[in-house]
């Protein structure tokens, strides 16, 4: 039965777009967002970009999706966020938001009596990922950070949760997926309430180029149609890829301030002992080499000369015993516009 729905202090009538600014209570903050209470039953799945500010393809994508889909073609109600860390973006800071400094996507499910980034999580997380069917986190490799596309999906909520979750990665048009074992991420927080949900990997390095919007656009629809919510949707071409799980993933992270010299690139193969990159100081002295603790592939490598504590040099996995080589996923950076703009 058709019903009007209701999130935060909004209420979306059957067949009806709302494009509006979300207020975040006890902060300075609102969200663009878009309501899309379709024309017919079915789920209620929630598109979130730019919880990172600055990892742009997924806020692009969210954007003119919110702008081209229309209640009449959608089964159940769809919100998309775009972005959610609006601060950060105008602020263009990599990770954190500028008025505490804190990652928003490690800090869920937040608190809504500490600073704004808490306050922020606890918000997303009781008035929209609660009351969703399935949740699809939009992120990239962020300013500093060159990525080969992949998704996320969780493994430690429960068994259902985490299975359908897999199916929801399995449907993105990428190499890999990878099953997470964090209970931090928005993502994650979902799931560990009962919520399937995945997070998605494209662009970065602060590029936001037209083919990384159009994949995105694809990923989005193609788990719409999937889970029932826009059925007569033709995404118009067969995907490359067939994601492949891998378990087995390591971050390397700086435990001082040093200039960093990478040598490996996004999506290379690794073998086991190679060397990854090393850190010297000021005066080019080496201080620390990193090696590969296992063959495999680098998910996404930092080539910021700069790095500080905490940061993550690079992220690796290990490929499965069964892994069979794909066509090599190319990447050429364009920045044609979109066919529809605003009139």
């Amino acid at each position: 039965m058709l019903t009007t729905v209701c999130f935060a202090n909004y209420h979306i009538e059957p067949g009806t777009k709302l494009r509006t600014l979300i207020d975040v209570p006890r902060t300075l903050n609102a969200i663009p967002a878009t309501f899309i209470n379709g024309k017919y039953d079915g789920p209620t799945v929630l598109v979130t970009s730019g919880v990172h500010g600055s990892e742009y393809p997924g806020i692009a994508a969210s954007m003119e999706l919110g702008r081209e889909l229309d209640p009449k073609d959608i089964h159940g109600c769809l919100i998309i966020m775009h972005p959610v860390n609006v601060s950060a973006f105008w602020a263009r800071m990599a990770e954190t938001c500028p008025e505490d400094g804190l990652n928003l996507n490690r800090v869920f499910p937040g608190n809504s009596t500490l600073s704004r980034t808490y306050k922020l999580a606890d918000f997303l997380l009781r008035e929209f990922i609660l009351k969703a069917d399935y949740y699809l986190d939009l992120h990239s490799g962020d300013l500093q950070e060159d990525l080969h596309p992949y998704a996320y999906f969780p493994g430690n909520a429960s068994e259902e949760v985490n299975n359908k979750s897999r199916e929801l990665a399995s449907l993105i048009n990428v190499e890999y997926m990878v099953r997470s074992t964090a209970t931090t991420g928005a993502y994650n927080c979902a799931a560990l309430h009962g919520v399937p949900s995945i997070l998605v990997e494209r662009g970065g390095t602060g590029f936001c180029c037209r083919e990384d919007i159009d994949e995105y656009k694809d990923d989005v629809m193609h788990v719409l149609q999937y889970v029932g919510m826009v059925p007569d949707y033709d995404h118009g071409h067969s995907h490359t890829f067939t994601p492949q799980e891998l378990t087995r993933i390591e971050y390397l992270e700086a435990d001082k301030p040093a200039c960093w010299y990478h040598a490996k690139h996004s999506g290379e193969m690794i073998e086991k002992g190679e060397l990854l990159g090393y850190t010297t100081d000021f005066f080019n002295e080496k201080q620390e080499e990193f090696h590969a603790k296992f063959s495999g592939v680098i998910l996404y490598m930092t080539p910021s000369f700069s790095i500080t504590p905490g940061r993550v040099l690079c992220a690796y996995a290990e490929l499965p015993e069964d892994y069979e080589p794909q066509v090599p996923h190319t990447h050429v950076h364009t920045h044609s516009l979109p066919e529809k703009v605003s009139e």
